[in-house]
């Protein structure tokens, strides 16, 4: 990770119970806060971060019952949970400067909900913007019932680091090896021999498991998602939503984009992971993003 990132820190925001583990790259300009997708890492925006360090601050939590951090109750996926945990560790991080730091949200997939929900709490000083990436509330809604086979059709473990990545690309979880590489790493963790089940270390022996029990997310996975679409047009602040096909727009959201309430940044040869699979265009959309609105 340390190629991307300048620094990891474990931050323990007031009243939420836990330390998070927070990936940081940049050390001036606005803050652009990004949030993982259920199962993934903060090192799932590896690439983009090494993009956007020069000029902004990216700071990219793994969530509870993610990666690196650990809370008392690390099950608890519900958006109020989730979203005020956004807010927390942005509070904890940038809130008590006498002016706060103006920021952006990101979200991938789940991360794009949490980050609306965020957004829609109004309790992250000069918000400038909101990006969600790859999640419709219509879309996300229908695919629900699919997603227990989808998640029982990954294989349960593997041998060895090198082998989740080539799994990953292969089966098109994430479509470019280097942010597999990266990104895999902070979903699985070792168990036995090697790594005793917290490692991320070396191939000692042990088999690598998946870090994040998905499968008890199912009963929060619905609030994730209704009542989005209206919720991220109501959103004051300059909005994007950066898709892989038009096909995903639900009803709401077509309305939205012919009225002009967001900027909508469509991306077809990318897969579900468009931060992973196409990451120089991802920062240079999210770039172009920052200027237009002049954040910051």
């Amino acid at each position: 990770w340390a190629t991307y990132w300048d620094r990891k820190l474990e931050v323990q925001p007031t009243g939420r119970g836990g330390t998070f583990n927070v990936y940081l790259a940049g050390d001036s300009g606005p803050v652009v806060m990004c949030i993982h997708g259920g199962g993934y890492s903060g090192l799932t925006w590896s690439l983009v971060a090494k993009k956007l360090k020069d000029k902004y601050r990216v700071v990219a939590p793994d969530m509870r019952g993610h990666g690196l951090t650990k809370t008392d109750n690390d099950t608890d996926f519900s958006k109020e949970t989730m979203s005020d945990d956004i807010i927390a560790i942005w509070e904890h991080m940038f809130g008590a400067a006498a002016s706060a730091a103006s920021s952006v949200l990101v979200g991938h997939s789940m991360g794009g909900g949490l980050a609306v929900w965020a957004g829609a709490a109004k309790r992250i000083k000069r918000l400038e913007g909101v990006v969600v990436v790859d999640v419709v509330e219509g879309t996300a809604l229908a695919a629900l019932p699919h997603m227990m086979n989808v998640l029982a059709g990954r294989p349960a473990s593997f041998p060895s680091l090198e082998e989740a990545v080539t799994w990953a690309v292969r089966s098109g979880m994430s479509r470019n090896k280097e942010a597999a590489a990266v990104s895999m790493p902070g979903q699985l963790q070792q168990q036995g021999p090697g790594g005793g089940g917290g490692g991320s270390g070396g191939d000692g022996g042990g088999q690598w498991t998946w870090r994040t029990p998905l499968e008890l997310s199912r009963p929060y996975w619905e609030g994730w998602y209704m009542g989005l679409s209206e919720a991220f047009l109501q959103l004051s602040c300059p909005k994007a939503l950066v898709l892989a096909g038009t096909d995903r727009l639900d009803r709401a959201l077509t309305i939205g984009q012919m009225q002009g309430k967001f900027q909508l940044i469509l991306m077809p040869t990318a897969g579900h992971a468009i931060q992973e699979d196409e990451p120089d265009r991802t920062a240079e959309h999210l770039l172009g993003f920052l200027k237009r609105f002049r954040v910051g």
